[in-house]
């Protein structure tokens, strides 16, 4: 029964988005939450609303999406801030 979900595991993602409320953050971080891709575990820390949209923005590539260019621009530029 799990072959017969295979092929679906390219053309859809699933991600989990962890938020936590400004008065239970601990120590004053500046860290929102995090977010990560179920199927790879990759995960990744949210500080702002944007990093939710460059965090899948490459698997929606990978899935053939178009993506506006807004976006891609948004996602180019949390990118570029990371390294």
């Amino acid at each position: 029964m799990a072959h017969d979900l295979e092929p679906y595991e390219n053309i859809s993602r699933v991600f989990w988005i962890k938020i936590e409320l400004k008065e239970n953050r601990l120590d004053g971080r500046e860290v929102l939450g995090d977010i990560r891709d179920v199927i790879s575990g990759e995960k990744s820390l949210i500080v702002d609303m944007c990093d939710i949209i460059a965090f899948i923005v490459p698997y929606m590539k990978k899935m053939g999406f178009h993506i506006n260019w807004f976006w891609q621009f948004v996602s180019w530029l949390k990118t570029r801030n990371r390294s």
